[in-house]
Formats: C-alpha cells, sequence, structure tokens
C-alpha cells in the first residue's frame, strides 16, 4: 500500500492512465443533495482564495490498484474506493468547459481531464479518463464527447447531476461573474489521499477485503452490491467484464431496484430456508449466509442460475409476464396481494415449470389455489407466520410434481398447516363477514371486483370505478326515514358492513340521495351488475335489506368466487396435532347454539373457550355429556366421554370440525 496526499486535480492530469470502475462497483448513485454540498465545498474555497487565503479542501481517499498492461500502452487504475466522488467531479468539469465561452479553455478542460490524448487508436475506451460501469456508460460518454442524448439518458442520475452543475454554474456566472475561475481558486485546491494497492506484493492489500472494509464506513452496500463485488473481484478484468456484460447486466436490467430482495428469496428457494428481508440493517448477514451457501461454487455458475432466474423472478412484479395468459392473470392477482413473503416458492415453482415438471394447466390451477388461500387469509387479516413459513413451502415442490391431481395437492397442503397459516373454512369467513367493517379492508375494491367478473365474466378495471355505500356514510332526513326509528343504531353497526357495500362509476354524484335516486342510477349502464344484485328489486334499503343482502353476497363469494371443495367448506383446515383439544374460540363458536348429537332437542350455548351454558349452569362439554347419558340411563362403564363426539354444531360434529 502506497499512500500519497496531492492534488486532486493533479491526479486526473496525468494522460498516461485511465480510471476503471470495476462492476463489482455500485452505479453512480450520488444525489443532487451531494452534489450540492460538493458545489458548495468548491465556491467556499474558491471564495476564500480570491481573498488571499491559503485555503485547500480535503477530498478524502482515492484507492486503487494498477493491473497490467502492454508496454507503451495507457494504464488501468482499478478504482477500489473513490468512484462517487471522481465521477462528479468529472460532471463538474464537463459542466464547466460547456458553459465557458473561451475555446482555447474548453480544449484545455477536455485535453487535460476529461479525455486521454495518449491513448492510442485501439484503446478506443481509453480515450475516456474514467470508464464508467456499464449501466452509466452510455450517458457518461455522450455527455464527454458531447453527443445528442436519447430520453432514456437524460433520466439518469449522472444526466440530471450535470444539469444541476450546469444550473449553479450558470447562476455564479450571473452572480459573481467568471465560473472557470472555480476550478483556478476552488477545485483546483482540493486534496486527495492517493492509495495505490500493491496485491501481488502483499496479500494483506487484497482489493475484495478492502473494498468491503472502506464501503463499510460510508454509505452501506446493499446485498446486489455485496454480491456482485463477491462474484466478480476476484477474476481478472477481462473475465469480470465478459461476467458482468452476460449475466449480471441482465439481472440489473430486468429487475431494476429489486436485485437485492430478488438475491434473498433466491437464497430461501435453495437453501430451503426463511431469512430477515433484505434492508440496510441486514445486508452484511445476508451477504454472509450467501458466502456460505454458494462458497463452493464457481462464480459463473452461481452468476449464470441467477440471470436465468430474473426473468422469472420479474413475473412476480407489477409489469412482469410470463407470456401465458391463465397464469399471468392468477399472477397478477397474487402480486395486488403482495404476497412477497411466498416469492420464493413461486419462483421455484416458475423455474419447476420451465423445467417441465409442470404444465401451464398445473401452474395456473396451483396459482389459483395459492390465491384463494391468500384471499380467504387476508379477509380474516390473517398474516402471523407467513414470512417465516412461506418460503418453506420450496419443499413441497416434489410432492407436487409427483401427485396426479396438482390442484387437489395444493390444497391438500394448505389444509394441513398449523392454526397459524390455516386456510379458512367458509363457517368462519361467513360469521365474520356478517359483521367486519368490510369497507377498512385493504383488499375491499379487489374482492368486490371478483365477484362482479364472476357475475359478468367481466373484470371491472378502469379507476373510476369506486366503492359506494348503498346507506350513505352521512345521514340525511329522507335516509333516517328510510332506516326507520333505530336509524343510528342501524347505521353505527351497518354502514361498512358487506352488505352495504357495492361498486359503481362516479359515486361522488350519488352521495347521500335517497334510495330510489340511487336504483335508478344502479339500474343504467353507469351502474354494474354487482350494483343491481338484490338491491334494485328491493323498495326499501333498511337493516333487513342489508343484512339480507349480506348473507348472498358472502355465500355467492364463498361458493362461486374462492370456493373450496366441500369435505373443506366446515372443517377446521389446519393440522389436528398442532391443536390442543377442544378450543371454542379456535372454532369462532363462542355465542353460538350446538346440539347434543343424540338428542338434537337439547341444545347448549357457548359462553366461553371452554365451557358452554345449560340449564343456566356453565358446564364443561364432556362433564355435561356425561349428565346427559346419566339422565337417559346410558352411562358407559367407564364414565368418561369425549364431548365433542356427541355435540354438533349445524349439523355436524365437533370432532369432524376440529
Amino acid at each position: 500500500m502506497v499512500p500519497s496526499e496531492m492534488k486532486l486535480l493533479d491526479m486526473l492530469s496525468n494522460n498516461d492512465v485511465t480510471f476503471f470502475v470495476p462492476p463489482y462497483q455500485r452505479n453512480y448513485e450520488w444525489t443532487t443533495e451531494q452534489c450540492e454540498a460538493f458545489f458548495d465545498d468548491v465556491v467556499k474555497t474558491y471564495e476564500k482564495n480570491s481573498h488571499g487565503h491559503r485555503t485547500e479542501h480535503f477530498f478524502g481517499s482515492i484507492t486503487y490498484f494498477q493491473t497490467e498492461r502492454p508496454f507503451g500502452q495507457t494504464k488501468e487504475l482499478v478504482l477500489i474506493d473513490g468512484q462517487q466522488r471522481i465521477t462528479t467531479t468529472m460532471l463538474f468539469l464537463c459542466a464547466v468547459r460547456d458553459i465557458a465561452a473561451n475555446e482555447a479553455l474548453k480544449d484545455f478542460i477536455n485535453n487535460k481531464y476529461l479525455r486521454n490524448t495518449n491513448a492510442k487508436d485501439e484503446d478506443n475506451e481509453y480515450k475516456i479518463k474514467l470508464k464508467q460501469v456499464e449501466t452509466d456508460w452510455s450517458v457518461y460518454v455522450h455527455l464527454i464527447l458531447q453527443n445528442p442524448l436519447t430520453e432514456k439518458e437524460r433520466t439518469t442520475i449522472i444526466y440530471k447531476n450535470y444539469r444541476y452543475f450546469i444550473s449553479r454554474l450558470t447562476q455564479f456566472g450571473q452572480d459573481e461573474g467568471d465560473p472557470t475561475r472555480l476550478i483556478e481558486l476552488g477545485l483546483n485546491k482540493f486534496s486527495v489521499i492517493s492509495i495505490e494497492l500493491e496485491p501481488d506484493r502483499n496479500e494483506w492489500e487484497n482489493p475484495q477485503e478492502v473494498f468491503e472494509s472502506m464501503n463499510s464506513l460510508g454509505k452501506p452496500l446493499s446485498l446486489a452490491d455485496l454480491v456482485r463485488n463477491y462474484l466478480l473481484l476476484g477474476l481478472d478484468g477481462k473475465k469480470q467484464e465478459t461476467l458482468y456484460k452476460e449475466y449480471w447486466l441482465h439481472i440489473e436490467q430486468t429487475l431494476p431496484g429489486q436485485v437485492s430482495n430478488y438475491i434473498r428469496d433466491f437464497m430461501q428457494w435453495h437453501y430451503k430456508t426463511s431469512y430477515k428481508k433484505a434492508t440496510e440493517a441486514n445486508y452484511k448477514e445476508l451477504y454472509r449466509i450467501f458466502k456460505e451457501i454458494f462458497s463452493g461454487l464457481e462464480a459463473e455458475t452461481v452468476m449464470k442460475k441467477l440471470s436465468g432466474c430474473a426473468s422469472l423472478y420479474a413475473c412476480l412484479l407489477p409489469e412482469g409476464r410470463t407470456g401465458h395468459p391463465n397464469i399471468d392473470y392468477e399472477l397478477k392477482d397474487i402480486q395486488f396481494l403482495r404476497v412477497t413473503t411466498a416469492y420464493s416458492f413461486l419462483l421455484a415453482l416458475l423455474d419447476a415449470w420451465r423445467e417441465g415438471a409442470f404444465t401451464d394447466e398445473d401452474i395456473a390451477a396451483i396459482l389459483h389455489v395459492f390465491k384463494t388461500y391468500i384471499i380467504r387469509r387476508r379477509i380474516l387479516g390473517l398474516v402471523q407466520a407467513e414470512n417465516k413459513s412461506f418460503p418453506l413451502y420450496v419443499n413441497y415442490l416434489d410432492q407436487l410434481e409427483t401427485a396426479p391431481d396438482k390442484e387437489k395437492a395444493m390444497l391438500d397442503i394448505l389444509a394441513h398447516q398449523e392454526n397459524r397459516l390455516r386456510l379458512p373454512n367458509d363457517i368462519e369467513l361467513g360469521r365474520y363477514l356478517e359483521t367486519a367493517n368490510f369497507y377498512n379492508l385493504q383488499s375491499c375494491r379487489f374482492i368486490l371486483s371478483l365477484i362482479e367478473e364472476k357475475l359478468t365474466k367481466n373484470r371491472p378495471g378502469d379507476e373510476k370505478i369506486q366503492i359506494e355505500h348503498i346507506m350513505p356514510q352521512t345521514l340525511n332526513q329522507a335516509w333516517k326515514d328510510e332506516l326507520g326509528p333505530d336509524y343510528e343504531a342501524v347505521h353505527q353497526e351497518y354502514v361498512n358492513t358487506i352488505g352495504n357495500l357495492t361498486l359503481i362509476r362516479h359515486n361522488q354524484e350519488l352521495g347521500n340521495k335517497p334510495f330510489s335516486s340511487k336504483k335508478q342510477v344502479y339500474e343504467n349502464n353507469a351502474g354494474l351488475q354487482i350494483a343491481r344484485t338484490d338491491i334494485t328489486n328491493r323498495k326499501k334499503w333498511n337493516k333487513a335489506s342489508i343484512t339480507n343482502r349480506a348473507k348472498w353476497i358472502i355465500n355467492y363469494l364463498l361458493t362461486e368466487v374462492i370456493p373450496i371443495p366441500e369435505e373443506m367448506r366446515r372443517t377446521n383446515n389446519y393440522n389436528i396435532k398442532e391443536t390442543r383439544g377442544l378450543s371454542f374460540l379456535e372454532l369462532q363458536l363462542i355465542g353460538e347454539t350446538i346440539n347434543f348429537y343424540p338428542n338434537p332437542s337439547i341444545t347448549a350455548k357457548v359462553v366461553s373457550d371452554k365451557e358452554v351454558e345449560f340449564e343456566g349452569k356453565r358446564w364443561r362439554l364432556s362433564p355435561l355429556t356425561r349428565e346427559l347419558f346419566k339422565r337417559m340411563g346410558m352411562v358407559n362403564k367407564s364414565g368418561a366421554y369425549q364431548g365433542s363426539q356427541y355435540w354438533a354444531f349445524e349439523g355436524m360434529k365437533l370432532s369432524s370440525i376440529i
């Protein structure tokens, strides 16, 4: 390691070198705020020196190592640390050049700092003093060479920061005079510590380790940055370029802003376990695990697999498509439901499909079952344990592949999870939906749209579709009269329930208009079928109307829109081994009436998790069962009874529901 203090511009003025930003480095990321701080530092330094003060400004360290090049050719200095600062400096110099009125000065900046006059014709990429990573290279070259830019290039951070410097320099010229003086008395006084690594001479100067160590002090590297570094840095320069262009560039272009999330989900899939979300706080830990998982594989093997699956992962994102309509239909709904915790499983599923393990129809069916499962859970607000458990569903792929009926197999898998991951049955959902605040449900509009689609074969997708309260959120006198003397209680209890909600276009036109006026709107073309069914046939809209429509819409939702097999509709769909005996709370039966199976005329009311009320007295179910058999003169020899075997709810034994 050879450190030395020198002027920044002296380092950049050497026409015998080209600075290279290696492929494992992050893209240029300095924000406008950081460019503002840089420009302000230049101005402050200029002002002090213009008033006779000998002032310098320390601009940090620049760490690099030199690659081997044929004698007589331009030297290649690979930047380990300082990429962001040098790029920003170059953009500033480029802006000064483009705003300068003096042609000689323009040529001086070009030839001294921005371009390499000593580079040979065959060294085309060396003719520009700073070689950017591939994603930034095109726009940077065009700025340096003063070529026209595409519309896409004008949206890049590099161009935006260049335009920021143009704006600040223009303002400076108007206020203070010649902006080019900012170089002479400002930027020219910036000093850096130049650190040259010599990895061939000293093992401890390993560029990869130095890169990770230095970047741990500033803005944290993302998981994507760390993995890219790990896979590329140990290779020679040409191999780095080849693998970056062939594999990594595809990943970045396919998954902009999502590469770290993708890598984490890729890890969960291959290691069949769950990890924390890819956030700034967890990047280093996830990186450590990544190295453990893939340490035995060649970099190219890992990058090839990552690149090959990136397009599949893109199908899980809002704009992604597989090209298969039925599959894309299901994936679009799953995307809307934001089930990102299941992306590892879904990625593995799509990969197996691509490899021929599943047909198009298989995948569509499996995804449909999974979507139904998620919708049923989201209605109840169930998300607990999903983040740790959903990634483990990759373990079921072999079971799905060998199953003759993929849809049934997926249902069986989901119906045999622990209680927290249960597939909710119709009883639980129906009971909840009767009184739930459905309007505040995040997927309210989505579910109502599914009902409309089932009714009409057409999903309402335009933005003008809104949720309509039939009984309005604010009551006027006409609606108070409509609802009757208990209007306040009815309004409070039912205004946001599913029976009082529908879809409509332009509901701001309806507001709290009378029900008779609303019906006319529901009937015409502005309305949808869901706004007509069991609404427009009613003369009044009151408690009875709302509860009756709720029964219809709940039944239609559960049996037609998100149905599950008959044998699962009334049973608790989770692994019985995970339960702790009879729990009325888990069965959602508190407040309900149950029947004595041998004599259904005998009833008891469930009053707590473990107790029922019978003849004004609280009982546990087993002692009550023994008491009833005693009264019938039919007590068995042991006198012990499993209560759930002898009591039923809505015709089904509690033991069967369990």
